[in-house]
């Protein structure tokens, strides 16, 4: 088919779950608003092939449309039904995903070879001096690092004394407005930098877009309608206990004492808080037989367990945040989701990273 050389194309690379979904369609309002007269375009090819979500969680899929109705062009509607399936069946043959999850140089390759050409703004992923790659493949020495750090007392102490001490430059340096609002003539290939939910990164220019675009459907059982209307009424906190596939990542929060410092800061500065547990499927349990690591007193305090919504309606956990007055999250853009969205004009936002954007971190 022939392709519209004429018109500026950006097109936006998603994957993963719902809340890495929302940040990299953040990232395609950003981009509009610094090319009003761009074509917008996702690309959402990693959710066609089974192997990838053995390889890297998909959850329930590409979720965009299905939730909020958003209807911006695939990518392959620049192609014909014929040509994009030999597209399909192309990048198939590359096994991007046993390549360092690849997909920015092979999906560009064999777009170019099909007329689409584009600028590939996320580099390679088999650079060895690439993030990507250096995550994929730890040395020795990066492993080792990762043990003493994340899996000894000692180290999680040293880390957040580090942390402290760099604060200032860890989050300038996830502040990158001039990527994010580039202003190009170029047509290109990005998306995926999940930078919108750290500070500095000029999120409040396009607030209103994201809250016209991200508008979650009425509910419709009583149990969640009912229960949104308790945590409206009530100083409501919720805490966002996410393990699972992000265990490896935030499993310090649990052994260190992060959550003990965020619910000691909350009952400092909340008056009779209710607590709200929303974690992955599976977890709950774990959450109810470890309220000291927690700081709570269950027989004392009162807490609920959220186990309700799965499949895909796990997206009313994060509605249902949105009703809390307070939130204490780990590194889990859907958990930071469900705090961006608290209207509360007073709410108190907790990470465990001073780069994370909420309103204070411990």
């Amino acid at each position: 088919m022939d392709i519209n050389m004429s018109e500026q194309k950006i097109v936006i690379h998603i994957e993963s779950g719902l809340g890495n979904q929302m940040l990299s369609y953040c990232e395609l309002l950003a981009l509009q608003y610094a090319n009003p007269n761009a074509k917008c375009y996702v690309e959402t090819l990693v959710f066609d092939y089974p192997e990838c979500n053995e390889i890297t969680c998909q959850w329930n899929g590409y979720e965009l449309g299905k939730i909020f109705g958003i209807a911006t062009p695939d990518v392959k509607t620049l192609f014909s039904d014929e040509e994009w399936k030999t597209i399909k069946e192309e990048i198939h043959q590359t096994e991007f995903w046993k390549r360092s999850w690849n997909y920015p140089l092979y999906f560009n390759q064999v777009f170019s070879r099909h007329g689409l050409v584009l600028e590939n703004l996320k580099g390679s992923y088999e650079e060895p001096g690439s993030p990507r790659y250096r995550n994929l493949h730890p040395t020795r020495i990066d492993k080792i690092r990762e043990y003493l750090l994340n899996k000894t007392a000692i180290g999680a102490y040293v880390k957040q004394k580090y942390y402290r001490l760099t604060e200032e430059k860890r989050i300038n340096s996830q502040a990158q407005p001039q990527k994010l609002f580039l202003k190009t003539d170029s047509d290109i290939f990005t998306g995926l930098w999940l930078t919108f939910k750290f500070n500095g990164n000029k999120i409040e220019q396009i607030e209103q877009q994201i809250r016209e675009s991200f508008t979650f459907p009425d509910f419709v059982t009583d149990k969640n309608r009912e229960f949104a209307s308790f945590l409206d009424g009530c100083n409501s906190v919720f805490i966002h206990a996410r393990r699972g596939d992000m265990l490896s990542a935030n499993g310090w929060c649990y052994k260190y004492g992060y959550f003990r410092r965020a619910v000691k800061y909350i009952k400092k500065n909340v008056e009779n808080p209710v607590f709200v547990f929303f974690t992955n499927t599976g977890s709950i349990e774990w959450c109810k037989e470890n309220a000291k690591t927690f700081g709570l007193d269950y027989s004392k305090d009162k807490v609920f367990f959220v186990d309700w919504n799965k499949g895909d309606e796990s997206y009313r956990d994060m509605q249902l945040m949105s009703h809390c007055k307070h939130g204490i999250i780990t590194n889990s853009t859907f958990g930071w989701w469900g705090a961006y969205f608290i209207k509360y004009r007073k709410k108190i936002t907790i990470s465990p990273l001073a780069e994370i954007n909420t309103t204070y971190h411990c």
